[in-house]
């Protein structure tokens, strides 16, 4: 089995286009930094939205459910359930909006304690 360090090595050799990101649990710390290592590494492409970091395939269901309900909300306030062309709009709508995110491709290192 390979080790995270050699696959981390291996992904930025395969993929020296990308920029190299890592995200780690946020739970404060009293100390400036804090040992960690690496748990997951992922090819992805990542953006942000009101500050949270959201990776294309990884999130790829919550985000698509997080925009649709605004998309929703948008087009049709006064309604409590979409019908099927309300829904299938709103799809429509949803996928070119997250297509028109700026994605940056990047290699994702998950930090783990």
């Amino acid at each position: 089995m390979i080790n995270k360090t050699q696959e981390l090595i291996d992904s930025l050799k395969s993929n020296p286009d990308r920029k190299l990101i890592f995200l780690y649990p946020d739970e404060g710390s009293d100390y400036p930094y804090t040992l960690g290592y690496p748990t997951k590494i992922l090819i992805d492409e990542y953006t942000t939205i009101d500050e949270r970091v959201w990776l294309r395939f990884e999130n790829e269901d919550e985000l698509f459910d997080e925009i649709a309900d605004e998309v929703f909300e948008e087009l049709y306030p006064d309604v409590q359930c979409a019908d099927d062309k309300q829904a299938a709009n709103i799809d429509a709508i949803t996928k070119s909006r997250i297509d028109q995110l700026n994605w940056i491709e990047a290699i994702v290192v998950y930090i783990g304690y």
